[in-house]
């Protein structure tokens, strides 16, 4: 029943970050940070498990990674309960016995330092930007992560990754992933939770005699047409007042955009070229503009962003684009049956090709003394369940969001078909924004918004590239 995908993965903007001053090292952030060695003996745990990383002396060097949350676990915990919102203590116990083990075979500390998210992105504007990291890894939200990167100042992976480190193999632990064909990013490896689904009330459907879209998904015929034949049938006044009341979808521009430009095989921002003008994109666009302005079988969109994103709550529309921690929130609540299905294939679609989703990754800059020591460490250190999947992945969460293991293969699905599209994080002008709102509200045709912010949205990708 559960699927094992890997997750190689919603910021709105891009911060482009300036050259600043800084006046601590990297070297502040480690108790010694002379040059490691390779030693001859390991810890009896660190046996045929973990044969593939050789032990190295750190010399007592405490690594910092500097993030905008409490972590746990690290060296400073060895109790399961000094997190106080665990919920498996086994699970739990592994970390804190693997931080044991890692500490005594690599002669190292490893501590999380909670910055805030204005204190990481002032580290990394100053720290960083100058070459002398206050920390060793970075977390990052691409939001303010993708411009330091992408203008020089982080590591490339295979700079310190080696060939024999899991993000360069297997990628059970970690996996890489690239930003306009770059990798500079890195995250751990977990089950894809992070997609948007499109979400249907099953029972309306039901009750008015239309067919399943999973079911025509199945038999391969769930497309544009087909689903905007149904969203046409579930548009209607329901209480005899002349007023259309329910409308075939609803949804927020971004999510709607992302999912229906993926479902036709295009990207706004894959690489450094604005793809808003590219005819996958606006074949999207016009679909969307004739779904709002001349069909008018989508829910009329408002200024206020919260009551386009819960369209659906209310039932007052028949399909929509949902993420899991909404279904959560308020599925338990809603009147209907809901169900989620693939987004339908448009007719330069291939139906392999989703949203992309993002998680918080990691980042090591330029300045690290030893980065290859620093991420074997860290690699193993995030290896607390020993390439067992079983306990790697958990899927209580993702799983209260459905009502059926059907749901939740289609979500672990469309979790993992990203099309590396970053314009949700590398739209710092809001190009892309501006010009969506526009074709929602008919304020602007699909030409004259292309025409009027693609120039802008390159800008802002000019901005990424490196000197």
């Amino acid at each position: 029943m559960k699927k094992k995908f890997r997750y190689l993965f919603l910021s709105m903007s891009a911060l482009v970050l300036a050259a600043c001053g800084g006046n601590s090292g990297a070297e502040d952030s480690s108790d010694a940070a002379g040059t490691s060695s390779v030693v001859e003996e390991s810890t009896p745990a660190a046996d045929d498990a973990f044969a593939q990383y050789p032990a190295i002396d750190m010399g007592g060097r405490t690594i910092k990674i500097a993030t905008w949350w409490d972590f746990f676990y690290d060296s400073r915990h060895n109790d399961p309960m000094d997190n106080p919102g665990v919920n498996n203590t086994e699970t739990a116990q592994m970390e804190l016995d693997n931080i044991r083990r890692i500490e005594e075979k690599y002669n190292v500390k490893i501590e999380f330092v909670n910055l805030g998210w204005e204190g990481i992105i002032d580290s990394i504007n100053t720290s960083v930007v100058s070459g002398t990291p206050d920390y060793d890894i970075y977390t990052a939200d691409l939001q303010f992560g993708l411009a330091p990167a992408m203008n020089g100042y982080a590591m490339a992976l295979s700079d310190y990754a080696s060939d024999y480190s899991d993000v360069m193999t297997d990628q059970t632990v970690m996996s890489p992933f690239e930003t306009f064909g770059e990798t500079y990013f890195f995250s751990e490896t977990t089950i894809p939770t992070g997609g948007t689904y499109m979400l249907y009330n099953a029972t309306m459907l039901d009750e008015l005699g239309l067919e399943d879209p999973n079911t025509l998904f199945e038999n391969g015929e769930w497309t544009w047409e087909k689903f905007h034949e149904l969203a046409k049938a579930t548009t209607r006044d329901t209480d005899g007042d002349g007023n259309i009341d329910v409308y075939g979808f609803g949804g927020v521009t971004t999510d709607t955009t992302n999912e229906f430009v993926a479902s036709n095989g295009g990207t706004i921002a894959s690489d450094l070229t604005e793809g808003l003008s590219s005819p996958e994109v606006v074949e999207a666009l016009e679909f969307i503009y004739n779904m709002y302005n001349v069909d008018k079988i989508a829910k009329p969109y408002v200024e206020d962003w919260e009551t386009n994103l819960l369209s659906w709550v209310d039932g007052s529309v028949a399909f929509a684009p949902v993420q899991a921690f909404n279904l959560i929130t308020y599925g338990p609540d809603l009147s209907y049956d809901y169900r989620i299905v693939q987004w339908p294939q448009g007719p330069s679609g291939d139906g392999t090709t989703a949203g992309e989703s993002f998680v918080n990754y990691y980042f090591i800059p330029k300045g690290v003394e030893n980065p290859s020591d620093v991420y074997q460490v860290f690699e193993e250190f995030r290896n607390w369940f020993v390439f067992d999947e079983s306990y790697r992945d958990n899927y209580d969460w993702i799983e209260s969001a459905f009502t059926n293991t059907d749901d939740l293969d289609t979500a672990l699905e469309i979790g993992a078909m990203g099309n590396g599209d970053l314009w949700k994080t590398s739209d710092v002008n809001g190009a892309v924004g501006e010009a969506t709102y526009n074709i929602f509200t008919g304020e602007m045709t699909v030409s004259q918004a292309v025409e009027s912010y693609k120039q802008l949205l390159q800008d802002g990708l000019d901005s990424f590239k490196s000197e």
